[in-house]
């Protein structure tokens, strides 16, 4: 018989659950708001406060054994977080840039906690469970949403693509890239019941990716399958998918807007292009964390989305997103968090048997994807805040301890 989860491995495993769902907490946005919402603020609220709890257990257990930051994790979170408070601070709307500052420091609290306490007994087993039960239910309800075409208003507003509990389907496509892959990773790491599961999870989580349509998707969901091939020593099967992609890609040139509106086949350049202006114009600490959306209607392109519609809260580009946001500084922080945690991952890995590298190779496959697919979306501070800081520190357990015995 198990022993019951300890109150650490509950915080952690509550807060890597509800960060998944940051979609949710819209109504607590200084943003106008747009598409199909499920949750009111005062449930946005009770999220929030999940996050907060889960968080303030790991810093008052960190501080109590006055456990120093490990590195990269302290180079990391030093250089993400300090520039966005730099940037906040000099933006033009200070308030909303350090509540998200405020998000990122519950994130690294997390981060810090998961790093430090992955391979106590019991945290592991309840961070992955949880996690991959709650993936699996999100991506069960997103199809019997699309099946059954409720909530209308959520249908229609993604032209009949699948989004389930994350507003758009590029959101849902976002979460579903890294679900499949740490699942995988996962599968192939563990034994008995925790396999199983994961096995169910990346079979789900592929055909609701198929559902959403997503192109930039299903171009980081390629990028992730080729880094995975790769890094994980299977040369031969990478090759083979290298030439899927190729196929797949060809496929999309004649057919490139299955149930898109044909109306937006041209709105990605105009929201880049906005976006490259406030890059230019803000260089080097950029307007602050969530201000993009005040500055854009003074440079709104012509033919441009209106100020308060979805293309104009931020310009579909996670990186000009960080320019345009938190500036060069930014943009140079971001390269160095990665460098980081790239070189500690990839230094830990070498001391580990190879099916002991699966799970953490998978993490790395679906971040690198969700790298690739933020090229055509995804906003840079939020991306920051509620997927990278998170992913980055089970990556970095995971590469250290592998998946421990415990878990399945």
């Amino acid at each position: 018989m198990r022993a019951r989860p300890s109150v650490t491995a509950i915080a952690l495993a509550a807060f890597f659950v509800v960060v998944q769902f940051y979609t949710s907490l819209a109504p607590l946005s200084p943003t106008p708001p747009v598409g199909y919402v499920f949750t009111s603020w005062p449930i946005a609220a009770a999220l929030v406060g999940v996050l907060a709890l889960g968080a303030a257990w790991c810093a008052v257990r960190l501080a109590r054994e006055r456990a120093a930051p490990p590195q990269p994790s302290r180079a990391l979170l030093g250089a993400w977080i300090g520039t966005a408070l730099v940037a906040s601070l000099l933006g033009l709307d200070p308030r909303s840039g350090l509540q998200v500052v405020a998000v990122m420091l519950l994130a690294a609290a997390f981060h810090l906690g998961l790093v430090r306490y992955y391979a106590e007994r019991g945290v592991a087993r309840a961070v992955l469970w949880t996690y991959l039960w709650a993936g699996l239910g999100a991506s069960v309800a997103a199809l019997v949403m699309l099946a059954l075409r409720e909530p209308a208003p959520l249908f229609a507003f993604n032209h009949g693509r699948a989004a389930g509990f994350f507003v758009t389907a590029n959101q849902f496509a976002a979460f579903l890239i890294v679900f499949a892959y740490v699942a995988l990773g996962v599968a192939l790491a563990a034994r008995g019941g925790l396999r199983v599961l994961a096995a169910g999870c990346v079979i789900c989580a592929v055909v609701a990716l198929g559902a959403t349509f997503s192109q930039a998707g299903a171009l980081g969901a390629a990028a992730g399958a080729l880094f995975f091939a790769f890094a994980s020593g299977a040369r031969r099967t990478g090759a083979v998918l290298a030439l899927v992609c190729a196929l797949g890609a060809a496929l999309f040139a004649l057919h490139p807007l299955a149930r898109h509106d044909p109306a937006d086949t041209f709105d990605r350049l105009r929201t880049w292009g906005a976006g490259l202006r406030v890059a230019e114009l803000f260089p080097l600490t950029g307007v602050g964390p969530m201000a993009y959306w005040r500055v854009y209607p003074s440079i709104r392109p012509p033919n441009g989305d209106l100020p308060g519609t979805f293309g104009a809260l931020h310009p579909h580009d996670v990186y000009l997103s960080l320019a345009g946001e938190t500036g060069a500084v930014g943009i140079a922080a971001l390269a160095y968090g990665w460098w980081r945690v790239g070189a500690a991952v990839r230094g830990s890995l070498r001391r580990r048997a190879r099916r002991e590298r699966f799970l953490a190779l998978g993490v790395c496959a679906g971040l690198f994807a969700a790298l690739v697919q933020g090229v055509f979306d995804t906003i840079g501070i939020v991306q920051m805040s509620f997927v990278w800081i998170p992913y980055t520190a089970l990556a970095l357990a995971a590469a250290d301890a592998g998946l421990p015995a415990d878990a399945p």
